[in-house]
């Protein structure tokens, strides 16, 4: 990165790693962490807080010399819910019924293509996971609670129990823990459920757990490995089990008094183990147009997941989006806004190697770092070439999506101008990529415009109600166009050039491209018209339009 810039005040992911380390200043080796639900569709808005900003962390402190590690947990024992959109899930609800309240790893795939609904829709998050964060350690609480140090932790908490409930009573005033609250949930023997159990009495000799279950009006006893902590103790077990030094949560924890408070007090009185460093971060939003759908959510399949995302733009595009807007803002994401999303990330990577200038300073020192960091500070050089996502829509129409589509359109880019250099492999690779994400967006999320048809005739009712003033300026703009270089640039030069010529107004000059795109595509818009039709065969264009002429 070039050093003309002052760092003042510094970024953001600079300052929070300074204040943890300022937090721990006798650690030279940080445990990390974070954890999410797998109750449903695991969406984009779990990169952010939970893999992008945490890596981030992690990575600056390996900058600094430290030592750190980035574990994710996945709560896979807790109680499956059956809300209506997890139900609908199964190809049949009503019998789905059956599984509420099972822990999430033992109900069923509803596709049955996989061993559990865990492993079905962790599938979309975890096989893309290593492009959005590096070296991250995934732990299931299921497996979790099978080990001799989360062992013992339960055990401590439990001999620990009437402490534990005077403290957390504090913040539970209207529905106090009753004297012979055990905070744990065992697994029930006979209906599989973990959610509708009430542990008895406890004996940690043999880690075994007597429970009534209020489904299956049993009681029996049972192996504490298959059940879980109640959520708050789990959470902070977690944090003690594993020595957690950072972790960030989302708004839902961040008030005072909160859940995280709570735990924190639990952890520091009970156990007398220091809590993790904390910083919250906003959720993120879905959106659809200009309707904002809520927050993203897993068992409500609000948003979407990071396999999609990679359908249609490169990861570092999302990370670049959640590393330079402040982590306490809400992001709103919508798949049909992924050519904007791909826009700002190509400026950012302009800017970022003085290809571009850019003269507010502190927002460029934002832009920078951002774009550093999502390359965990190991920048690769610029490939020296960028194809525009809306002009790699346009392109990705006109070609085949195989190899001999993209060198076709590598022929048509340096026929235009538009690649001004032999490519290298790196960047045939660039523009084959987006060729392919902009193919797909177009067909699943673009306005109906910018999809080319082109049809094989120009419509003769067209012709027919095209009067003679409109006729003429098309005619007259097509021998311009004729002695026109065919590229981008000069084609839009010679439209801006034509209309103070003939001195037409601006809805004058609107229907003259809506008549332009008519005879065309058949339809009154379409993609930008100057780089569409650079993209189209110069000899076919002026042929199609000469055929408005009047007789």
């Amino acid at each position: 990165m070039p050093n003309n810039i002052k760092r003042t005040p510094p970024y953001w992911i600079d300052k929070l790693t300074t204040d943890l380390i300022s937090n721990w200043p006798e650690i030279r080796d940080f445990n990390c962490n974070c954890g999410i639900s797998v109750s449903g569709q695991q969406h984009v808005g779990r990169l952010r807080g939970e893999i992008v900003l945490t890596n981030a962390v992690v990575n600056e402190l390996k900058r600094r010399g430290y030592d750190a590690t980035h574990s994710l947990i996945l709560y896979t024992a807790d109680p499956w819910k059956g809300r209506k959109s997890q139900l609908n899930c199964f190809s049949n609800p009503i019998e789905a019924r059956k599984y509420i309240d099972w822990r999430l790893i033992d109900v069923p795939d509803p596709s049955n293509q996989h061993l559990s609904w865990v492993d079905y829709f962790w599938k979309a998050f975890g096989d893309p996971l290593p492009r959005f964060g590096r070296n991250i350690e995934i732990i299931r609480t299921h497996e979790f609670y099978q080990t001799e140090a989360m062992k013992r932790t339960i055990i401590k908490l439990i001999e620990k129990k009437e402490q534990v409930r005077n403290i957390l009573n504090k913040y539970r005033q209207e529905n106090p823990f009753p004297e012979d609250w055990i905070p744990f949930n065992p697994l029930c023997n006979h209906c599989n459920r973990i959610g509708t159990t009430k542990a008895l009495e406890v004996n940690l000799d043999e880690f075994r757990v007597h429970y009534y279950c209020n489904t299956c009006q049993k009681d029996d006893w049972s192996d504490m490995k298959q059940g879980k902590l109640t959520w708050r103790l789990e959470w902070l077990a977690i944090w003690y089990t594993l020595n957690i030094h950072f972790e960030p949560y989302g708004k839902d924890h961040a008030t005072p008094g909160g859940s995280r408070d709570s735990c924190i007090e639990v952890l520091e009185t009970v156990l007398q183990h220091p809590g993790p460093y904390g910083f919250w971060n906003e959720w993120v939003g879905y959106s659809e147009g200009r309707t904002d759908l809520g927050d993203m959510t897993s068992s409500g399949f609000i948003g979407f997941t990071p396999k999609k995302w990679l359908k249609y733009a490169e990861p570092e595009v999302l990370k670049y989006i959640y590393l330079k807007t402040p982590p306490k803002r809400r992001i709103v994401l919508g798949l049909d806004k992924i050519p904007s999303y791909v826009t700002e990330y190509d400026k950012a990577q302009r800017i970022y190697f003085e290809l571009e200038p850019f003269d507010d300073n502190a927002e460029l020192q934002a832009i920078r770092r951002s774009y550093e960091i999502v390359f965990y500070n190991d920048i690769p050089k610029y490939r020296g070439f960028q194809l525009d996502f809306s002009h790699a829509i346009i392109l990705s129409q006109l070609v085949s999506a195989s190899q001999e589509g993209t060198k076709q359109a590598i022929q048509k880019l340096q026929a235009t101008e538009i690649l001004s250099i032999t490519p290298t492999k790196e960047i045939e690779e660039h523009i084959h990529n987006r060729l392919t994400q902009a193919r797909g967006w177009v067909f699943d999320y673009g306005p109906s415009h910018l999809r080319i048809n082109i049809p094989d005739n120009v419509s003769q009712t067209l012709i027919d109600q095209i009067d003679k003033k409109m006729s003429s300026n098309v005619q007259d703009l097509t021998e311009e166009l004729a002695l026109t270089k065919w590229t981008p640039e000069e084609i839009k030069r010679k439209m801006i050039a034509f209309r103070e010529k003939v001195d037409l107004s601006r809805k004058e000059m609107t229907q003259l491209f809506q008549v332009l795109y008519q005879i065309l595509l058949g339809s009154t818009q379409g993609p930008r018209f100057a780089p569409f039709i650079a993209a189209l065969d110069k000899e076919w264009v002026i042929a199609r339009l000469n055929e408005i002429k009047k007789h």
